[in-house]
């Protein structure tokens, strides 16, 4: 079975060849995939590797965006090293070159995160309720910090993240 091609992964393909032209690096650098649920990209400085995410990039002009501004990591830290792997000048600097604003973050929406969940456990020995974000390894028997006492599982429940209102 043939491998599914996204929406823009030409379109990213051919923008990453024009600006390797426009401006090439010591190495060539490729492009990847990837499910990230915040960054709209990432730049990989020793692989020359610009992460692109599957789940924010839904537009062109997203992709170029971001595409630029990942390969403008790639051609500030091949222009001066590692120092220049950050938002700084010399990274806007290769902004402008590449005729783009040099803006440190991206305003797409991102989706909400998961469901986390919250479990309790009860101190058998002072009877104190401790929660937790995950549940401790199991097979294994823990006891409170404060008595020494053995803790037991009484509950989980699953909280829904939702982000505060502005």
């Amino acid at each position: 079975m043939a491998a599914q091609t996204l929406p823009w992964e030409r379109f990213a393909q051919e923008l990453l060849e024009e600006l390797a032209v426009s401006f090439p690096l010591k190495a060539p650098a490729r492009i990847a995939w990837r499910s990230y649920r915040v960054a709209a990209g990432k730049a990989y400085f020793r692989d020359r590797l610009i992460g692109l995410s599957t789940r924010l990039l839904d537009t062109e002009e997203k992709v170029r965006d971001t595409l630029i501004h990942e390969y403008a990591h790639l051609l500030a830290v091949d222009r001066h090293g590692r120092i220049a792997a950050n938002h700084g000048p010399l990274w806007q600097r290769a902004m402008l070159d590449l005729g783009a604003e040099p803006t440190r973050t991206h305003s797409y929406e991102v989706p909400p995160p998961r469901q986390s969940k919250e479990v309790t456990y009860r101190c058998e020995r002072c009877q104190r309720e401790i929660v937790r974000k995950r549940r401790l390894p199991r097979g294994r028997q823990f006891v409170h910090a404060s008595c020494g006492g053995s803790l037991r599982l009484i509950g989980e429940a699953r909280i829904m993240n939702i982000p505060p209102t502005t």
